[in-house]
């Protein structure tokens, strides 16, 4: 190895710094909507990425020196450029399936996750170096924290009228027509039903099943989920 070249250092110190804040950014997003992984895990990975990037480069260019200098070597020598960042890649996915885990009863945190990976992939293409990665990772920023501030108000705006939602409800059994009519009153559309328990329950005959709905534009989620829970024959009623 020879005498270190600070210029190459001290861009390699700003490769670091950069892929803290692009981890620090899209990480703000997450902590701001509370998710499992937010601003600190972020930022740690897209810097623990880059600096993986900056070890298989610097790598990479000893093994050239090396041969450059003692080309009797390079049958000995081999550095697969791939290798390591490989590895990454492969790596991220435990701590993206970490997330998902954590609130596997919703089957909640895949975007969290799959904001992770990508990340990685920032802190990696950062850590590469070259002028054309980081063009790419800084409109890539520029681009996914947008959409990833409007990905909820802005997906319930295309999919309302489409989407269907699923809730758990447990209701008087003397009363399940009620549940039916407030929903229809509510232009909400069942589209299936499914009883998972009947039971009793302080001298009531208590249903607990999963409705499939669709809700019009005049209505939110969160209305439809008030106004059921309201009723005083409704005893549960939650996101499914």
């Amino acid at each position: 190895m020879g005498s270190p070249d600070f210029m190459v250092i001290l861009e390699q110190v700003l490769r670091v710094l950069g892929a803290a804040l692009v981890g620090a950014i899209i990480g703000y997003e997450r902590e701001l909507k509370n998710k499992p992984a937010g601003y600190f895990t972020f930022t740690l990975v897209s810097v623990g990425s880059c600096l993986i990037a900056i070890l298989q480069v610097n790598i990479i260019q000893d093994s050239i020196e090396i041969i450059r200098n003692n080309p009797e070597l390079a049958d000995a020598v081999k550095a697969d450029s791939g290798r390591i960042i490989a590895q990454v890649v492969s790596g991220i996915g435990f701590l993206g399936a970490g997330t998902i885990i954590h609130n596997k009863a919703s089957v909640k945190g895949i975007t969290t996750a799959a904001l992770l990976w990508m990340v990685s992939a920032l802190g990696l293409m950062i850590g590469t170096g070259g002028i054309y990665n980081y063009i790419i990772a800084g409109v890539t920023v520029m681009i996914i924290i947008p959409i990833s501030y409007l990905s909820r108000s802005l997906g319930d705006k295309l999919t309302r009228t489409r989407k269907i939602r699923r809730i758990k409800i447990v209701f008087d059994e003397n009363h399940e027509k009620e549940i039916y009519d407030n929903l229809a009153s509510q232009a909400v559309t069942v589209r299936k039903t499914f009883l998972t328990n009947k039971y009793v329950k302080n001298d009531l005959h208590l249903k607990e099943s999963i409705i499939y709905m669709s809700l019009p534009k005049s209505r939110s989620y969160e209305d439809v989920l008030n106004q059921i829970s309201s009723q005083d024959y409704v005893f549960e009623v939650e996101d499914a």
